[in-house]
């Protein structure tokens, strides 16, 4: 949107928008839609200045925002390279739980928001690094300390991490309605041992 007016968003609007997502898909995601979710008019939206473009915009920076404060502990907080790693991906999974149907529509998008590599002026689309980032310091760090195998390529690893763990999560428990324990639990066990340098402790 051009002109120095902000467009006005609010929660409740927010909230239809990953509803219509959800529910439709980005094929059938039209603003009426997100209007009558939120209870008002295609109007008001029009007047605030909401676009398609608007909305999805702000669905990906919020969905950014919240995994790099999931993950940030893991990235800061003590212990070897290894149980941060663990730490960061059980905090993966409880990300994706917590916005579980935002993820689902915004899955249905024809280009995988988690993929797009933009600029800071590209309306907050350009998100990959925030999703790789943590990943990748966590590797390098665990490699430096021994924990973490040193043949591993950081920035590969990461990416296919990344992938291999959120949208599998994703994937069983909408697809096939996993519990959300059982899901996190089998991934961690079966992808862990590819990473690490010791068995991984059961309670990390």
């Amino acid at each position: 949107m051009t002109g120095s007016t902000s467009p006005v968003l609010d929660e409740a609007v927010l909230a239809a928008t990953a509803q219509v997502l959800a529910e439709h898909g980005w094929h059938d995601f039209t603003l009426e839609r997100v209007a009558q979710a939120a209870g008002v008019s295609r109007v008001t939206l029009y007047r605030r200045g909401i676009t398609k473009d608007v909305l999805l915009d702000a669905l990906v920076v919020g969905a950014a925002q919240a995994w790099q404060a999931a993950l940030w502990p893991a990235v800061t907080g003590p212990g070897d390279g290894a149980a941060r790693l663990l730490q960061a991906m059980r905090a993966a999974c409880a990300v994706v739980e917590e916005h579980l149907r935002l993820l689902t529509g915004l899955s249905t998008l024809p280009d995988p928001v988690f993929h797009l590599d933009g600029t800071e002026d590209d309306g907050g689309r350009g998100t990959r690094e925030v999703y790789i980032s943590p990943f990748r310091r966590l590797i390098q760090d665990g490699q430096a300390d021994g924990s973490v195998r040193p043949h591993l390529e950081a920035e590969q690893t990461a990416t296919l991490l990344f992938n291999l763990l959120t949208r599998t999560y994703l994937h069983m428990r909408v697809g096939h309605r996993w519990r959300s324990a059982q899901a996190a639990d089998l991934l961690l066990e079966l992808i862990t041992p590819g990473l690490l340098t010791r068995p991984a402790d059961p309670e990390e």
